[in-house]
């Protein structure tokens, strides 16, 4: 019985950092998200930014609404 547990758990554990890291991989939206928000805040460059505008804005543009 417990040469077989041993085995059995090394395989659930396996999987269970499989799916982890299947369920954590950025998305399409995410990457979108951060290229964009980046390039606001570089262009704009201004210390009165707020991150959370240029991260709205970015996914605003994403999303396919465009900028305001």
């Amino acid at each position: 019985m417990r040469d077989s547990l041993l085995p059995a758990a090394v395989i659930f554990i396996s999987a269970l950092t499989i799916a982890g890291a299947i369920l954590l991989r950025p998305t399409g939206f995410d990457r979108c998200l951060h290229v964009v928000s980046a390039d606001i805040n570089r262009h704009v460059g201004s210390a009165t930014l707020d991150p959370k505008d240029a991260e709205a804005q970015g996914a605003r543009i994403c999303a396919g609404n465009g900028a305001r």
